[in-house]
């Protein structure tokens, strides 16, 4: 039997080729826009449409028109200038790169990168102003947002290659690809997680590596990122207890645990300032679960 695909009313202006059907009385799916046109505008803005869906069949070029859509979206709002319309359509792109029901939609994020690094200035600091934006998606998505924006700025501070800038884009991007499988309140929670909690929690990093591995062709760095981020080069971190993890891993695994500190409020612990958040980190460098380098390189990208 055939099956329909529901499209969500914020994405229908975003398609064009790919076909959309609504429901008769009599529940059948009907040819509602035809491959090649789109909604009437004046429509669009008043919401005038019944639900519409897609046939299954079409659903990977659907999705493939949808990212290239919103990565057009990206471009022209930066060009606007606006950091707020920015981040929002990038915590968009994220949203559906992140979908666990539509792994493949990751493999548009390199062109995401490359806008990002070609239209954000390598020298007034857009990526770090961008993290300090709120806006109103999940605590993952503002997380992944704000981990993408700090890395690409440490990278254009410290004057990285293009070809390792968009290898810790992409394995920013998705270090917590893993996330997106676990139960949401799971990740939406401000308590602390009991031990059962945080037994299934951390499980993400593995879930994230396999998610990347069998849905992309990505450089090995991207999924070993998403497996190592929460270990510690003193072999106190998980998933295994590991000692000796790639550069680029402990780099995102600080980003990832000064974000935490400084830009989530849980209520058993308040937001840090970034002084407060860098000192707290400091402890745990002197205790040797990060390297002094990499920290002495982080703080300093955050001066400017």
């Amino acid at each position: 039997m055939a099956e329909y695909l529901l499209v969500k009313e914020s994405q229908i202006a975003l398609f064009k080729n790919t076909p959309f059907y609504y429901q008769n009385g009599a529940g059948e799916y009907v040819i509602y826009k035809k491959k090649g046109e789109r909604l009437d505008e004046n429509r669009l803005s008043k919401i005038k449409y019944p639900d519409l869906y897609i046939f299954d069949a079409d659903k990977d070029a659907a999705i493939t028109e949808l990212m290239t859509s919103l990565n057009n979206d990206l471009q022209a709002k930066i060009k606007g200038g606006d950091l707020k319309d920015v981040r929002q359509t990038l915590a968009v792109i994220m949203t559906e790169a992140l979908t666990p029901s539509q792994p493949e939609s990751m493999n548009t994020l390199p062109e995401t990168i490359d806008i990002l690094m070609g239209h954000c200035s390598k020298k007034d600091g857009t990526l770090k102003y961008l993290s300090q934006i709120a806006s109103h998606s999940s605590l993952l998505i503002e997380h992944t947002v704000n981990i993408t924006a700090l890395t690409l700025h440490f990278c254009f501070f410290h004057g990285f290659s293009e070809s390792d800038t968009r290898q810790l884009a992409m394995a920013a991007m998705l270090h917590d690809a893993g996330c997106a499988k676990l139960d949401n309140r799971l990740i939406e929670s401000d308590k602390r997680l009991t031990d059962e909690q945080f037994k299934v929690y951390s499980t993400h990093p593995q879930l994230g590596h396999d998610l990347i591995i069998l849905n992309s062709d990505f450089d090995i760095a991207v999924p070993t990122v998403a497996l190592e981020h929460h270990e510690r080069i003193d072999g106190s971190g998980y998933p295994n207890g590991r000692r000796r993890i790639t550069s680029y891993a402990q780099l995102i695994g600080l980003i990832d645990c000064y974000e935490s500190l400084a830009y989530r409020w849980k209520k058993y612990r308040k937001t840090k300032k970034p002084f407060h958040a860098l000192h707290l980190i400091k402890e745990e460098v002197m205790a040797g679960k990060f390297s002094k380098e990499i920290f002495k390189q982080f703080t300093s990208c955050l001066k400017k």
